[in-house]
């Protein structure tokens, strides 16, 4: 095993789902194809949260199911703690743990407690040991009280909860979270991922791969991202890196009184994401900061009335949406 800076490393991983029907097979009909990952090429750093980005059908799931070693990349080579992803899939499988809430990865008429048993069988653990480290995982997210209760009767807290206790099973250093929070409320959601950032990744180390469609929790939990679309890396980096891919100049934002647009662009103001709110007009203007008391004097020698300039703070549903809509 090589040594390597990296908890994970990705060169070129691309994957094609085919889809054969009764016309395939008996007609010869060319089965549908589908290309969910296309050259991905990524490192992810020991001890940090990465989180994955991207529009349901983007390829996160299968990225993170690859990571997993639950499918096969067509082409590609990835490494996960210098570990091979098929060739030491059976070492990746100790390092890594999966948390998903899918439907059907617990047993629903078993209780909590005899789903990790299950679990954790499949990760050599018996006797004292597996029952020790079992109670030492329930206690930590908070389920010893409903250990012995069927899962059928769990809130999508609390199987969230369990599906987080069944990947430490085997402590592994890296988490893969596949949209962790997608079915909880608020405070469920937020108490997951306080447990995530200040116990797991910041006391414990864990390296954490956070999949998600929410932009706000990515930002206030990963330390760098990566943008999925259509099964393309479209960017990555920290949040520094991300906005700067869309800054040219500045981004400000006005509330002037109500005006027709075309005053605006009479004297050379082109404004963006107009919106019309309790009489006024607000909206932006992408331009550097030498250029804002100029344009704030053309507009007041035109008559126009503002009731406040500011920096806009460009924030990662900024990003998202510029950098997919540049690339597509």
């Amino acid at each position: 095993m090589s040594a390597m800076p990296y908890s994970i490393e990705l060169r070129h991983i691309s994957k094609t789902f085919v889809e054969r029907s009764w016309r395939s097979v008996f007609f010869g009909r060319l089965p549908k194809k589908t290309q969910a990952l296309k050259d991905i090429t990524l490192n992810v750093e020991k001890g940090e949260i990465f989180g994955i980005l991207g529009p349901n059908g983007a390829g996160k799931t299968t990225l993170m199911k690859i990571l997993a070693t639950l499918i096969i990349p067509d082409s590609g080579m990835g490494r996960i703690l210098g570990c091979d992803l098929i060739r030491d899939s059976q070492r990746v499988r100790r390092m890594v743990g999966l948390v998903t809430m899918s439907e059907r990865s617990f047993y629903w008429r078993l209780t909590g407690r005899q789903n990790l048993n299950f679990f954790a069988a499949l990760h050599n653990l018996t006797g004292r040991e597996k029952r020790q480290r079992i109670q030492s995982l329930l206690e930590f997210v908070g389920l010893e009280d409903k250990a012995d209760s069927e899962v059928m009767k769990y809130s999508s807290g609390q199987k969230q909860r369990l599906a987080l206790a069944r990947a430490l099973l085997s402590d592994a250093d890296i988490l893969l979270m596949d949209e962790p929070t997608q079915h909880l409320d608020p405070l469920a959601a937020a108490a997951f991922v306080r447990m995530a950032v200040d116990v797991l990744n910041g006391k414990e180390g864990k390296t954490i791969i956070w999949s998600t469609h929410n932009l706000k929790e990515a930002e206030e939990t990963c330390t760098r991202i990566a943008i999925l679309h259509k099964g393309s890396l479209i960017a990555s980096g920290n949040f520094h890196h991300m906005r700067s891919l869309i800054m040219t100049g500045g981004a400000y934002e006005f509330i002037i009184d109500r005006c027709p647009e075309i005053s605006l662009k009479s004297i050379g103001i082109c404004p963006s994401r107009i919106i019309h709110s309790n009489g006024n007009l607000n909206f932006e203007l992408q331009v550097t900061s030498d250029e804002v008391p100029f344009l704030v004097r053309r507009m007041v020698e035109n008559g126009i009335n503002i009731r406040s300039c500011r920096a806009k703070k460009i924030d990662l549903e900024d990003v998202f949406e510029k950098v997919i809509n540049r690339v597509y």
